[in-house]
């Protein structure tokens, strides 16, 4: 072989290794990409999780304590009417932004967040409906079923005490914080 074959030879040699190493370094820089791209979802989509989480949790929380506003009021010995109004109807506007974020909590998921959070909806459904009877017979003067709505009202919030612990389990392990 002369050595201008020699030459072209290797440098053709030079070039086709040249290009799969090329070929090589992009496939690899392109898989690189994908994976801190589904890395970067990931985190997006556990933060967007962690904030509906939160902001359920929030907003639960407000509404139960409108409520005990509301129930603390209707056992006052001097209970002024319009103080109840306010505080029931601050339970009811609680009420709306409690339903948004629980909807929020059913948009992130997982499917296990969605059946918590219909399970603690239902609780805290439940809640407002034996709390705004229990407010209906005071504002009616009736005091026969007084005692029975504040039962009630008492047994649908220890249920929604539990709902809520259901929900921060499930939301522990959605997040996967448990340790």
């Amino acid at each position: 072989m002369d050595a201008g074959l020699a030459g072209v030879v290797g440098a053709a040699v030079g070039v086709i290794g040249g290009l799969g190493s090329g070929f090589i370094a992009f496939l690899s820089q392109n898989a690189q990409q994908r994976r801190q791209q589904t890395i970067d979802r990931e985190h997006r989509l556990e933060q967007s999780r962690r904030e509906a989480y939160l902001v359920c949790v929030e907003t639960s929380k407000h509404m139960t304590a409108a409520w005990w506003k509301l129930a603390n009021c209707i056992l006052s010995d001097d209970r002024p009417a319009e103080l109840c109004q306010q505080y029931a109807q601050e339970a009811q506007h609680v009420w709306v932004a409690f339903t948004k974020t629980a909807d929020a909590v059913c948009i992130a998921g997982p499917n296990e967040m969605a059946e918590a959070v219909q399970s603690l909806r239902e609780a805290m459904w439940r809640m407002d409906r034996a709390g705004t009877s229990w407010y209906e017979c005071v504002r009616s003067g009736d005091n026969v079923d007084l005692d029975s709505c504040e039962e009630e009202f008492r047994a649908a919030e220890a249920a929604r005490t539990q709902q809520g612990f259901v929900f921060l389990a499930a939301a522990r392990r959605a997040l996967m914080a448990e340790h």
